[in-house]
């Protein structure tokens, strides 16, 4: 997500060093957007950054980080004006996550793994030289952001593994015998077509140079919720094993139906939940009053 937007919004200094970083895996980059009272709400947030010479001293608390604990490098938005439109105050910022004053805090999920983390910042220098775009203009930088978030989070690979899961686990218990079962599954691929083709198109646009509109908020619902409906699917045809956390040997390795429902319920939370991409695309492209 960040060297796209390196690509378009950072100087080339900011190119030139990130860029080379990123491809090699040296940086393994957070997000740190969301805060305890700032997530759909995102221009609420109140992390601050306040300028000290050459620097920005950061305090605050971002949370709901995906994998912190594996990342040595964050992204984030701070508060550096706190007058005038909230939107208008924020500023997009890179910082190591080995600068002093950093706390990364692992929190667990219902599925008992630690992929979020809360992040905490005390006094936290970070160079004015780590703004991309300028100060006060990080809003613009975190909407150009979503943007390839929604790309990536839109992709049909995810409901494709699932989907190849289930075959697996249908074929062993010789459930395409079962004409309704059989209907479901086929409707489900004819989902996934249909994402797959709506991807492929956004794609294309990016390679020729283009902008994403608003619409991609289409992507990251359909993806989504295709997703959940085949691990719901799963579920369905597991029957009682669907209840087993661990996983059900097929002759193409195990199936977690239980793992994988559960591992599919925030997907239409996390980057921007479903109810805010439906009012982005009623608003931003339906053109519907408020």
């Amino acid at each position: 997500m960040v060297g796209p937007l390196l690509i378009q919004h950072g100087s080339q200094e900011q190119k030139d060093y990130y860029l080379p970083k990123i491809l090699a895996g040296e940086h393994i980059w957070c997000q740190g957007y969301s805060e305890p009272g700032a997530g759909s709400d995102l221009a609420s947030l109140q992390t601050s950054a306040v300028r000290d010479g050459d620097d920005y001293i950061v305090n605050g608390h971002k949370i709901w980080t995906t994998m912190a604990m594996d990342a040595n490098m964050i992204f984030m938005l701070v508060r550096t004006n706190k007058e005038g439109k909230k939107q208008e105050g924020i500023t997009f910022l890179l910082v190591p996550l080995d600068t002093p004053g950093i706390t990364v805090r692992p929190i667990i999920n219902l599925g008992m793994h630690d992929e979020f983390a809360e992040v905490f910042f005390d006094d936290v220098r970070v160079p004015v030289a780590n703004v991309v775009g300028g100060e006060n203009k990080g809003w613009t930088i975190a909407k150009a952001l979503l943007g390839h978030e929604r790309i990536f989070i839109g992709s049909p690979k995810f409901a494709i593994l699932a989907m190849s899961r289930l075959r697996s686990f249908a074929e062993s218990a010789g459930l395409f015998g079962d004409p309704v079962f059989a209907d479901r599954f086929i409707r489900l691929q004819l989902d996934i077509q249909d994402l797959s083709a709506a991807y492929k198109r956004f794609v294309a646009v990016l390679k020729r140079g283009g902008t994403i509109g608003p619409e991609v908020s289409m992507l990251k619902i359909w993806n989504t919720e295709t997703q959940q409906r085949v691990t719901e699917l799963t579920m369905d045809a597991a029957a009682e094993h669907g209840a087993i956390q661990g996983g059900i040997e097929t002759e193409n390795g195990a199936v977690r139906p239980a793992g994988e429902f559960i591992g599919s319920r925030p997907t239409t939370i996390y980057g921007g939940s479903n109810e805010v991409q439906r009012n982005i695309l009623a608003k931003a492209v339906l053109k519907l009053p408020s």
